[in-house]
């Protein structure tokens, strides 16, 4: 008899079974991408070496290796998951708060952040829970650094759109958030070669069936910001 997995069911056998997803970190993979942006209220860039401390909310932070990295930054981190075996992962370097992704309202005050970061996760959300999650993310924060995968398909990837799709349903999830696509990762399959090679394309191309291996844009968004370098 074939045995039925629930979505939280395959999430959770894949942290404790799997070693391989146990250790890979997407946030931390693109950590250079994204962290320079990290500015306090008053606009400043942060320094870790500063009495200046900002808030940073992981959304989905699964192993919680990005959230001790920001910890050693001095950054005041909190790490949100469904998943908390604590045999599994050591949560004490940082607040963390078990709660359901597709639950709503979400576990924070209003304007509680000043940034909610997501790497990897929202695909893993069914279509109809994307709307929900992203006007949480917007209401708890006041910029939202997210990046997504947008190939793969079930069970793991429940929601597999262009980047194109994405950036419409952050933009009307999010409406006071100015958006701005930071950048494309991809790699594209090349005369047999399974290596691929590194390429960037605009975030509407469509894609070429069998071409695309993996591909993940990431979008920065900042309340009340028309762009910011």
């Amino acid at each position: 008899m074939e045995q039925s997995y629930t979505h939280e069911t395959l999430y959770n056998t894949m942290h404790v079974s799997h070693i391989a997803y146990r250790g890979k970190n997407q946030g931390m993979a693109m950590a250079c991408e994204w962290l320079h942006l990290l500015r306090d209220r008053r606009g400043e860039r942060h320094d870790p070496w500063s009495s200046t401390s900002i808030s940073v909310v992981e959304v989905g932070c699964g192993n919680g290796k990005l959230c001790n990295f920001l910890t050693g930054l001095g950054i005041d981190i909190t790490g949100v998951d469904i998943f908390d075996n604590e045999i599994i992962y050591n949560r004490s370097a940082y607040k963390f708060i078990q709660h359901d992704l597709m639950t709503t309202p979400y576990p924070f005050k209003d304007n509680e952040f000043d940034y909610c970061i997501s790497f990897d996760v929202l695909e893993h959300l069914p279509e109809e829970n994307i709307a929900p999650a992203l006007r949480e993310m917007a209401r708890i924060s006041r910029g939202i650094i997210v990046a997504v995968s947008c190939t793969g398909g079930p069970p793991l990837h429940l929601t597999v759109k262009e980047p194109g799709w994405w950036l419409d349903q952050l933009t009307t999830h999010c409406k006071d958030f100015s958006w701005r696509l930071l950048r494309n990762f991809e790699r594209i399959m090349k005369d047999g070669d399974s290596k691929g090679k590194p390429v960037s394309m605009p975030d509407v191309r469509p894609f070429t069936k069998g071409e695309l291996i993996t591909y993940a844009p990431l979008f920065y968004g900042k309340r009340g910001v028309k762009d910011e370098s």
